[in-house]
């Protein structure tokens, strides 16, 4: 199976929310991973994990970083709509950890292109520490005022502890 690893690929964040990556990256290790980015911040603590020749890059053009060690599977997109889509194409699952804007992106164009799509594909979204708190209820709100009806909640799962990751992957 092919999962899409979606979180911060940034550094300079605490300590615990790279362990977080790291121990994800273990229990994905039987699993091909796709990630949108470079191999630093939590999505290189992932990627570390998991053997090379199973993981795919699909990074923005602007991301690449020059010298930087490139997988067999590494492909550069010149929008992030090219990105996303080839991310899409290329992912069977999506597994959202903490992160930034792209990831809060990322999380809102896959569900909305698997309530669009006959075939849905699975999104977990990993609210640790009730990071995601917001985006849950942006959701509820947006079914409270009928912008979305129930069927934008198909196929995604929010997940709030660690025993629940490993039961799902």
């Amino acid at each position: 199976m092919k999962v899409f690893v979606g979180c911060s690929s940034r550094d300079e964040i605490a300590e615990e929310y790279l362990q977080l990556a790291s121990f994800v990256g273990k229990l994905l290790q039987n699993n091909e991973l796709v990630i949108g980015g470079t191999c630093v911040g939590m999505m290189g603590r992932v990627a570390k994990e998991v053997n090379k020749t199973q993981l795919t890059q699909i990074v923005l053009a602007d991301y690449v970083i020059e010298g930087a060690q490139k997988t067999e599977h590494f492909y550069v997109c010149e929008t992030s709509f090219e990105r996303m889509k080839q991310i899409w194409d290329q992912s069977d699952l999506f597994l959202f950890l903490p992160g930034g804007t792209g990831t809060l992106g990322e999380i809102i164009t896959f569900l909305e292109e698997n309530r669009a799509k006959k075939q849905k594909k699975k999104i977990i979204v990993f609210n640790y520490e009730h990071y995601y708190d917001d985006v849950f209820a942006f959701i509820e709100k947006a079914k409270q005022n009928c912008f979305s009806n129930e069927e934008i909640l198909e196929g995604i799962t929010f997940i709030t502890s660690l025993k629940d990751l490993e039961e799902i992957l």
